[in-house]
């Protein structure tokens, strides 16, 4: 089974440099009034920009394996957070397309991209997630 790898690295304060292996690099970062310097997105934000992100790009692909030929498309990810709890309430996608196909075609493509977008499979399906920590004293 393939392995996607990613690397995030401490910088200062509450910024760090994450890297996916490859060639791709982006600074996350706490914004001001949570101690940060908002030097880039948090965490959270680039976990809400994935999903807008790969809903965009998974229904593009399947649109074109569809033939369905797309003149505009934006998928907008917007998250609930209580202000007193990490965790997400709640995450609604607005899906806005013009294409040159009947309702019903475009309609059927978003279902196969529900079936087959993995960052929406994230968010959607209980993931195991393994931490391992290892230390050393400085």
């Amino acid at each position: 089974m393939p392995i996607i790898k990613a690397t995030a690295k401490w910088i200062e304060n509450v910024r760090t440099i994450v890297d996916n292996s490859r060639t791709h690099t982006l600074v996350c970062d706490l914004p001001a009034m949570k101690g940060g310097d908002d030097t880039g997105p948090t965490a959270l934000e680039l976990a809400i920009m994935s999903i807008a992100d790969c809903a965009a790009t998974i229904f593009a692909d399947v649109c074109k394996q569809s033939k369905i030929e797309i003149t505009k498309l934006e998928v907008v990810a917007e998250a609930e957070k209580p202000a007193d709890s990490p965790k997400l309430k709640g995450v609604t996608l607005k899906v806005k397309v013009s294409a040159n196909a009947r309702k019903q075609l475009i309609e059927a493509a978003w279902r196969r991209t529900e079936a087959n977008c993995p960052v929406l499979a994230i968010f959607s399906e209980v993931v195991p997630l393994k931490a391992e920590l290892e230390t050393t004293t400085t």
